[in-house]
């Protein structure tokens, strides 16, 4: 699964869910400046709360695209994408987040994901179960679980395998790592 990330030049890396990924093969993130034109985007698919559930989109979807950015900028941003716009899907509703996120201006639905979390429920839905996109996150294993009902639910058996669950993997963290993490994001 191929991973376009459409990042608000207003998200922090300090603060962005994906920027910890930014260092994968899979993920590419764009990172908005300016008000040059975005795309077009070359994902099937851009995941967005008003969109065609993806319970009922094929299993074939290999690329997804996401705008990570404050609930109040999103219209602003799709309309700086060039057409045609992917598909837009939906995570199906009874998904919990494990992220520790707070909104200063109290913007964020209370039902909302973080964005990677968004991304491994959209990927693990559409077949590809991939616990590596958790391994950096702390809270990551805890979303599974938390979870896990609902993704047996939707027939996403991996969920209540212990095996299967994101482990996270050792890195460091440092001010340093955090620096070279932000410079990768361009």
């Amino acid at each position: 699964m191929l991973y376009e990330v459409i990042l608000d030049k207003g998200e922090t890396p300090n603060k962005c869910s994906v920027a910890a990924l930014s260092y994968r093969k899979d993920f590419q993130i764009i990172r908005v400046m300016g008000k040059n034109r975005l795309g077009p985007l070359r994902s099937a698919i851009l995941l967005h709360h008003e969109g065609q559930c993806l319970t009922s989109i094929s299993k074939s979807v290999s690329e997804i695209a996401v705008v990570d950015c404050v609930w109040r900028q999103l219209d602003f941003l799709l309309s700086r994408i060039e057409a045609p716009l992917p598909l837009f899907a939906r995570i199906p509703e009874g998904f919990r987040t494990a992220y520790p996120r707070r909104s200063v201006g109290d913007t964020d639905p209370s039902a909302g994901l973080a964005t990677i979390e968004a991304i491994f429920v959209a990927s693990a839905i559409l077949g590809k179960w991939d616990a590596s996109l958790l391994s950096d996150y702390y809270f990551g294993q805890k979303f599974v679980e938390i979870n896990r009902n609902r993704f047996l639910e939707l027939g996403v058996m991996q969920a209540g395998d212990v095996n299967s669950l994101p482990v996270l993997k050792h890195r460091v963290r440092n001010s340093v790592q955090r620096r070279q993490d932000r410079g990768r994001i361009k």
